[in-house]
């Protein structure tokens, strides 16, 4: 038979749906059916002649019976990983009339492991499905272990099933998949689990177990990752590349508990603008945000010792890092390539910093190099015009003379927790001329916290160190404009008052402020009308806002002047509509405020046919338009009020006609005229 028509027939061969015996000169072959997209517990078997690629295009190795999946050459999108491999040979035996059946002898490999790298890269496959069970007697079959970057870069990857039978998952297994949005764990795996779609590994501890996070779904639309509440308490890690290559994430808050981020955690994540990490947290991988290139900002915890290779590569738009003093090392190529990088203060307790770890760093214009800075490796700020703030005479001074950097001069400010200068809180190093940066210190209940000395203008080295003292409580009364401001203050200092203004007044203090405190104290104000010099006590109350009401007794009123000097009310209506007896008083007290009443509003008690008494007190200095109109039971009107200046229109008019007003002899003859005005047409008057 021609090798054409051989591979015309074993093409026809692999499309069957069960094995087939193929004849070759003297040998026979096995080939399986394509393997069909279907549930992780079922067996998918395949066949190989050549101990290395299957009849599907599946390359392997073999390991005494069983087989690793170490790539593959086919073009299938929709992947049915095989669990079984038999290998078949061309020895055939022969029956009578010709026929031929499979060789007895023919091998089969149990496929148990993704090898590292097996389909990375691999532009065409869509799904995977990994399968793993039990079989008919029982047995277990399937993937036990994935390897390192073993779909690396699948760009087109958007589901995949991992069997129960998964107990290893390597390093980047999925890193860069970008289009992942499916990742299924089949029921009974005990070690991976999915949860709110990102792949998790668990491991079962005392009590709560703890989860790794593997892999986060990059084709997840999503802009912010959430941890899971069931996750979040004790996530302690976060796997190698498990954000790597997400288009659509902005911001990523992790949880206390993490203490890990694994190499390239966050590398190619194009929109992460936002990284919380804890406060808790030991370890940062390499190029952990490498090409993160709309990160603008982040602070690094106290904790971290060593910027790792490679960690921020890339980040073009990092302006601004905020590191621990806990930081010993600076990695090679740290910050290559951060071109919005202005300016960049090495922390003091750094002791290296690796090759080219500010390489290309195109905008630089100065690195603040300390005097433990002891190693710095080769091209560190290749491609940049840096200037190198550092002390004179130290490794940084001479490593800039040596490589043609401009320098200029630095000075050590160390700050101390007590004046014997034995605990150093920080220290930093300042250019000469320039002022520190206090480090922030945990406050005391009670007291406040001050340095020793001054760290401006800094022209030496400097140290300075903590000065505690007790507070007291200066308490600044404005009981005019009812309000109250507690000052803090340091003891032996003066209190600052705070600075309150009122409109044509000015301010001061009754009591006197000492120039230096040493027990809690209250001060009150006083305020002085800056044109008539007239002054507002400590103890004055401010009256209401003017038209406020007020109901007092019988009566319902209104404010009608709010100054503190002379506060009025008017009376606008009769509180109970069934009082006889009216009397509008000389003054009215509320909240802490006497008021005159000096006017009676128009209309205050119109048609009111209750009222027969009528008493006017002498502050009332005008009574308005109908205020006791068609009152026809109103008989008596006492007015004790010399002030008065009118009577408005119709103010009594429609009252009892046999009404008797009393005033005093020498008001008689004015007010008779006023109340003609008012609507009495012939007033009978008598003396009071």
């Amino acid at each position: 038979m021609s090798k054409r028509i051989w591979a015309a027939v074993l093409v026809a061969a692999v499309a069957l749906s069960s094995t087939v015996m193929l004849p070759m000169g003297g040998t026979q072959l096995v080939a399986a059916a394509t393997p069909q997209k279907g549930s992780a517990g079922a067996e998918v078997e395949d066949t190989s002649t050549d101990g290395r690629t299957t009849a599907t295009g599946f390359q392997f190795r073999v390991t005494g019976k069983e087989a690793t999946i170490t790539g593959y050459s086919g073009t299938t999108k929709e992947l049915a990983v095989p669990t079984k491999i038999k290998m078949v040979t061309e020895d055939t035996a022969t029956k009578p009339g010709g026929s031929t059946k499979p060789d007895p002898d023919a091998v089969e490999y149990a496929v148990t492991a993704i090898a590292d790298n097996a389909f990375s890269g691999n532009l065409g496959i869509q799904t995977v499905t990994l399968s793993g069970g039990l079989d008919s007697s029982g047995r277990t079959f399937g993937i036990r272990s994935i390897g390192d970057r073993a779909f690396f870069a699948c760009h087109d990857l958007t589901t995949i099933t991992i069997p129960s039978t998964a107990t290893s998952i390597g390093k980047h297994a999925l890193s860069d998949c970008v289009a992942l949005t499916n990742i299924t764990v089949s029921e009974g795996n005990t070690r991976y689990k999915v949860i709110e779609g990102a792949l998790y590994y668990y491991t079962a501890g005392n009590g709560t177990g703890e989860y790794t996070l593997v892999q986060y779904p990059l084709g997840n639309t999503a802009t912010e990752y959430k941890v899971p509440d069931l996750v979040a308490p004790t996530l302690k890690e976060i796997g190698e590349g498990a954000f790597w290559g997400s288009q659509y994430l902005e911001t990523i808050v992790l949880p206390g508990p993490v203490k890990t981020v694994g190499d390239n955690a966050f590398s190619e994540c194009k929109r992460l603008k936002s990284v919380s990490l804890p406060e808790g947290l030991a370890s940062l991988g390499a190029e952990a945000f490498r090409s993160a290139t709309a990160l603008p900002e982040i602070t690094i915890p106290d904790g971290i010792k060593t910027l790792n290779n490679g960690m921020f590569q890339y980040c073009e738009s990092l302006r601004k890092v905020n590191l621990p003093d806990t930081l010993s090392i600076i990695g090679n190529r740290a910050f290559e390539g951060c071109k919005s990088l202005t300016e960049f203060k090495v922390p003091a307790g750094v002791t290296m910093i690796g090759d080219q770890a500010f390489a290309q760093c195109e905008n630089l214009r100065e690195a603040t190099i300390p005097m433990k800075t002891t190693s710095i490796g080769s091209g560190v700020f290749s491609g940049t015009n840096v200037t190198i703030l550092c002390h004179h005479g130290s490794q940084a001074a001479i490593y800039a003379g040596n490589n043609g950097f401009t320098t200029e001069r630095t000075y050590t400010v160390a700050f101390y927790t007590n004046n014997t200068y034995t605990s150093v809180i920080s220290s930093q190093e300042v250019a000469e001329g320039r002022d520190a940066v206090a480090p922030t210190v945990e406050g005391r209940d009670g007291y406040s916290m001050s340095w020793s000395g001054s760290f401006t203008n800094i022209r030496q080295d400097t140290r300075v160190h903590e000065v505690w003292r007790k507070l007291f409580d200066v308490t600044f009364v404005d009981n005019y404009n009812g309000r109250t401001e507690v000052v803090k203050v340091p003891e032996g200092t003066q209190a600052q008052p705070p600075a309150w203004t009122m409109a044509g007044y000015t301010l001061s203090w009754k009591e006197e402020i000492p120039e230096e405190t040493d027990s809690n104290f209250t001060v009150r104000a006083v305020w002085r009308n800056s044109s008539s010099g007239q002054v507002i006590g400590p103890n004055v109350v401010k009256p209401a806002k003017k038209g406020t009401e007020i109901t007092k007794g019988n009566c319902v009123y209104k404010v009608y002047s709010a100054s503190a000097q002379n506060p009025t009310l008017k009376l606008v209506g009769i509180a109970n509509p069934n009082a006889t007896s009216i009397t509008i008083p000389e003054t009215v007290s509320h909240g802490g405020v006497r008021y005159k009443v000096t006017m009676i509003s128009a209309n205050a008690a119109n048609g009111n046919e209750s009222i027969t008494t009528l008493t006017i007190n002498k502050n009332i200095t005008a009574i308005n338009a109908k205020c006791f109109y068609k009152c026809k039971n109103l008989k008596k009107i006492r007015i004790k009020a010399k002030g008065i200046v009118n009577m408005n229109n119709k103010a009594f008019a429609g009252i009892h006609s046999k009404a008797v007003f009393y005033t005093y002899e020498s008001q008689k003859t004015r007010y008779r005229a006023m109340l003609k005005t008012a609507g009495v047409k012939k007033p009978t008057i008598k003396r009071l």
